[in-house]
């Protein structure tokens, strides 16, 4: 269940002005962005001849066309990283959402594309999976994230060691370098509760009430992270299969469409992500569904068709399912949701809202 109990508050960054609030506060505070954009800079596929979407509620960019150099490319890797850059009137605001799978991948392709870290406010690990988290490490070292930028997860068990497979597993999963964290002086925050990140809204803890999705790894509690600081029913363990229960999922109100709900791997289940962010914000109606549906194993082609199918019944104006979405669900998708559904590639740039 998502914490409304979580009212701590604090300050992300100076000048930010993000609180940490209760579902409650969060509900009245997430006003809407004239503009919104979602750039893929990791994800698991490229394409040169995808064609860009100039339509009345969304721009596509496909960058892939404007390299300089024929010898520059962009990387695809199994894994995720979204920048989301939001404006209401002249305020900018950029937030970081997951960092790929490796730091080659991410800083090549924000490389490619011009991305300026140092315009960073806020950064945001969806949950605790290698591919999620791996080039976090290497984009730290460059020195390009400014101090003290906060880096919110969902709770002490993103940081815990994992394994590939169920408990029996001997398939190592890797854990977030804490070390790493320190040293370049980000700010580590733990946020079980819907919080601010720049102009947008983390769900806090997702419920499973619509899907019962299941997380193929196991997390180690008290392996690189504190027993104290975990849920009561997982500080006595050793192992134990994963639940993801600290994922979290972002979101953006576009003036005048609703929300823009991106779920990393939604291994809480995307349709359950977006109830979240519907909660937490207030807002009901839903313009866009963004990100990675994990719609793969250990999920079935049945689970992919009726997320589909229910994913219809919300009626969103777009859906763009990338990185562990799966062939399953692409193709139920786009029977039930004709010309709704874009498909992404890295480097891609989506433009919800006001054009400038």
């Amino acid at each position: 269940m998502i914490d409304t109990a979580f009212t701590r508050r604090t300050v992300l960054g100076a000048g930010l002005g993000v609180l940490v609030m209760s579902q409650a506060r969060a509900a009245q505070r997430l006003a809407p962005v004239d503009r919104l954009a979602v750039t893929f800079l990791v994800d698991g596929a490229v394409s040169s001849f995808a064609e860009p979407i100039e339509g009345p509620e969304i721009i596509v960019e496909r960058s892939s066309r404007a390299r300089p150099d024929v010898r520059q490319r962009f990387l695809a890797e199994w894994g995720l990283s979204l920048l989301t850059e939001s404006a209401v009137m002249a305020e900018r605001r950029t937030v970081l959402l997951d960092f790929g799978y490796s730091s080659e991948a991410l800083l090549n392709n924000a490389n490619l594309l011009g991305v300026d870290f140092g315009r960073v406010d806020a950064m945001v690990l969806s949950h605790g999976h290698y591919d999620h988290f791996g080039g976090l490490d290497g984009l730290l070292a460059t020195g390009r994230i400014p101090r003290r930028t906060p880096l919110l997860v969902g709770g002490e068990e993103a940081l815990c060691h994992r394994l590939r497979g169920g408990p029996d597993s001997k398939l190592d999963f890797g854990q977030v370098d804490r070390e790493a964290i320190a040293k370049a002086g980000v700010d580590l925050r733990l946020a079980p509760s819907p919080e601010r990140v720049g102009h947008g809204l983390t769900t806090g803890r997702i419920p499973l009430t619509i899907e019962h999705p299941r997380t193929p790894t196991t997390m180690e509690p008290g392996r690189n992270c504190d027993r104290a600081r975990l849920d009561p029913d997982k500080r006595g363990l050793d192992r134990i299969q994963d639940d993801s229960r600290h994922e979290l999922g972002l979101a953006y109100h576009v003036r005048g469409r609703g929300l823009v709900v991106m779920g990393s791997c939604s291994h809480r289940g995307i349709l359950n992500t977006v109830a979240a962010a519907r909660a937490a914000s207030g807002v009901e109606r839903i313009h866009a569904i963004v990100g990675g549906f994990h719609l793969v194993a250990p999920q079935t082609r049945a689970d992919a068709i009726r997320t589909a199918r229910a994913m219809a019944a919300i009626n969103p104006d777009f859906v763009v399912p990338g990185h562990c979405s799966g062939e399953w669900f692409l193709e139920a998708a786009m029977a039930v949701m004709p010309g709704k559904v874009i498909r992404p590639y890295v480097g891609n740039r989506f433009i919800f809202g006001a054009r400038t």
